[in-house]
Parts: structure tokens; C-alpha cells; sequence
């Protein structure tokens, strides 16, 4: 048998792999995945995991399969920003999410302005990345600061009993803009409200003594929460030593209590505290919430968080909106078919604005309750469910906000 040459070769080895079209298309996740913040990363990255898995055992794309790619950021935007132009420019990834942080996920937005490549915000939840920084190749899998900030204002409407309040939130972006949300919302709601005390821990802080002692002197009815993760779990600890909650004159208020498992909290936040949940899944009745709950346990041998939902439908839509795209390769035509992409959830209905793409489902608000019957003895009772859409921005304003 004759040999093949060299040229020849290569040709029949080509056409034995397939075509070019067959690689992988990957997406790339970039998170805080040391630290206080792991847990929620890891959540996050466990739902993202089994959206891409779902859409891998039903085709793919065109045959091809989708590969998740992941990238640690500490809690550093620059590193965040160097793990996503890694991504572009060397792996040629042209899909990119920012789990968890804020500050990474506008520094993200700007980035994009440049590159072929579309950006998902999974947890982050700054209202500029999809309003003053967003553009046509931004997404998000959440909502944002102007609902959480709305909603809670909301629900403190029909307290009457609260008229001082302090806030407390971390220093950096999504902290800053979660209360000035929260003002503004609150003016509305409750223009007799007085606000008597803000404090601003850095982000990730392990001593939470001064703000527990600080709030505690503050003669505050409610004190108002935007902290998650290790800093609600650091500053719980403190303001359990120093018996802020102790006498029950001082409510408690606190978004994102589920990003991570409430067990963290169990000994320290008041029972009746308030609380805004993304998952309340044992107080959910639907059968995707039974199937998702089923496979996370399979996955991790325990049961979700809000993180590992939030994760879910941010892979879930980037999935389908690229799977559903006239070219999956061009990430220009992946953002068109976000626009009004709507699908099934863990927590019901997910629908994509088409003039932001921001995803909206179902938020929760409820209060703490220490039970046997919960999940690890604590959990969410009397939720209700908040309508994100009812509390979204419009699309007027979102066009209005954004940069030319």
C-alpha cells in the first residue's frame, strides 16, 4: 500500500476529526472562589454546571457541546479583568459571566465595548451593569439593586412601628448602590422614615465590632442589611456579642439571606428577623423545583441556595439563547436571541427583557424561623413572592441612563 504524503495526511485526519464547527463552545465563569465568598461561588458555579449539562443532553449546539471554563478572582476586579481577557483573547471564549461581584461585572461591561464576546452577570447585582454601563452585549441572570432596594422599601410600608432606620452595607459597588436604591425607594414609600445612621464596612471584613457598637448607639427602630456571605455571617457574630438584637427593640432586615446556608446564621440572627430570599425551595411547589432539587442533591449530597438557582438561570438562558441563535458563533446574534427569551424555572417563569436583558422572576421576603422542619433547623416562613417585573426599572429609563 502506497503511503500517504505529508499534505495528504493532515487532510484525512481533518476529515476524520470533522469539521472545525465541532469544537466545544465555551463559556467561561469568573468568581470569588477563596474566602469568606467560596461557598457562594460554589453554588453558583454547581446550578451554572447543571444548566450547561441540560443543554448538553439535549444536543448541544448543532452536535457540538458546551464546555465550562472557570477562573478564580479572589475578591480583585483587575483579577477578574485579566481572567476574562485570558479568556477572550487566548482561549477564545466569546461567552464570559461574573458570578458574584459587583465591581467585576461593570468592569466587565466596559471591557466588552471592545471585544466580540458577550458578558452575563450571574449574582451581581449593580444596577449599572445592565442600566448606566450596559450595552447590547450585557446580560443578567438577576435582578438588580433598584428592585431588591424597592421591594424591601415595599414591605416596610406596612410597618408603622418603624420610623428610625440604619443601613449597613459593604464599601464597594453593589453596597453603594443597594442603599441609595434603597433611599430613594424608601422616600417614597415612607417619607416619614428618618434614616439616623449608615455604616460602611470594606468588603470582607473579618471584625464587624465597630458598626455592631456604632448601630447599637444609634436608637434605630430597623437596622437595614445589604450584607451577604462572610460579612453577614462576620457581623451577625459581632452584633451577637455586643447583644444588639438582645432586647428586641431593634429589628433586623437583611437581603440575600440565603446565598449561602442559613446553618451559618442559625446562632446569630433574631428569630422573626427579615429577610429577602432568591430560593426558598421548601416553600415552592412546582415540578422543575422538584427535579432541581433532586439533582443538586445528587451533585453535592445537600440541598440549594439562592446562589445555586441564580446560577441555574444564568446558564440556563446564556445555553439557550446561544443553542437558538441563527449564528451560535457570533455573540451579536446570541445577545438578539436573549430578547424576550422566556423559559421555565426552580422558582416558576423566567422571562429576558428584550431592552436590557435582564432576567425576571420571582424574589422572596419572609422571616426567620428556627424549625425542625427546615432545612439543617432554619428557614424562611410566611414568604411572599414579589414580582421582579412589577419593580424593574423601566425600559424608558434604562435607554435614558445608558451611555451613547
Amino acid at each position: 500500500m502506497k503511503a500517504l504524503s505529508g499534505g495528504a495526511a493532515l487532510l484525512v485526519m481533518a476529515a476524520l476529526a470533522g469539521p472545525a464547527a465541532a469544537q466545544d463552545v465555551r463559556v467561561g465563569l469568573i468568581d470569588m472562589y477563596g474566602g469568606g465568598f467560596a461557598a457562594q461561588a460554589d453554588a453558583i458555579r454547581t446550578g451554572f454546571q447543571i444548566a450547561v449539562d441540560e443543554a448538553n443532553a439535549a444536543g448541544g449546539v448543532k452536535g457540538r457541546k458546551f464546555a465550562l471554563n472557570t477562573a478564580d478572582m479572589g475578591i480583585s476586579v483587575e483579577k477578574a479583568i485579566t481572567e476574562a481577557r485570558r479568556m477572550i483573547l487566548d482561549d477564545k471564549t466569546k461567552f464570559v459571566t461574573v458570578g458574584s461581584h459587583s465591581g467585576a461585572a461593570v468592569a466587565l461591561a466596559d471591557l466588552l465595548r471592545g471585544q466580540n464576546a458577550l458578558g452575563l452577570g450571574a449574582f451581581a447585582t449593580t444596577k449599572r451593569f445592565t442600566g448606566e454601563e450596559g450595552h447590547d452585549l450585557i446580560a443578567r441572570g438577576n435582578l438588580s439593586t433598584v428592585e431588591i432596594g424597592r421591594i424591601m422599601a415595599n414591605h416596610i410600608k406596612s410597618m408603622p412601628e418603624v420610623k428610625r432606620i440604619a443601613t449597613i452595607a459593604p464599601d464597594f459597588e453593589f453596597g453603594k448602590h443597594f442603599v441609595d436604591d434603597f433611599m430613594a425607594a424608601i422616600k417614597v414609600a415612607r417619607p416619614d422614615i428618618q434614616v439616623v445612621r449608615q455604616e460602611w464596612p470594606k468588603f470582607g471584613a473579618a471584625d464587624f465590632t465597630p458598626q455592631a457598637t456604632a448601630l447599637q448607639a444609634a436608637n434605630a427602630d430597623m437596622i437595614v442589611s445589604a450584607l451577604f456571605s462572610g460579612d453577614l455571617i462576620n457581623f451577625l457574630k459581632a452584633a451577637k456579642d455586643f447583644d444588639l438584637f438582645g432586647n428586641g427593640k431593634i429589628k433586623f432586615f437583611t437581603s440575600g439571606a440565603d446565598l449561602v446556608k442559613m446553618t451559618a446564621i442559625r446562632d446569630s440572627i433574631p428569630e422573626g428577623s427579615l429577610v429577602t430570599v432568591w430560593y426558598p425551595f421548601y416553600a415552592i411547589d412546582n415540578p422543575e423545583n422538584t427535579r432541581f432539587i433532586a439533582e443538586v442533591r445528587k451533585r453535592t449530597n445537600t440541598y440549594p441556595v439562592g446562589s445555586t438557582v441564580v446560577g441555574y438561570v444564568s446558564g440556563k438562558m446564556l445555553t439557550l439563547a446561544i443553542r437558538r441563535a441563527k449564528n451560535p458563533d457570533q455573540p451579536k446574534s446570541v445577545a438578539a436571541a436573549l430578547n424576550n427569551l422566556q423559559f421555565a424555572s426552580p422558582v416558576g417563569p423566567v422571562k429576558v427583557r428584550a431592552c436590557d436583558h435582564m432576567a425576571l422572576y420571582n424574589f422572596y421576603v419572609g422571616s426567620v424561623k428556627k424549625d425542625a422542619r427546615f432545612p439543617d433547623g432554619i428557614g424562611v416562613a410566611d414568604v411572599k413572592a414579589y414580582n421582579t417585573a412589577n419593580y424593574a426599572r423601566s425600559c424608558e429609563e434604562i435607554a435614558r441612563v445608558r451611555k451613547p
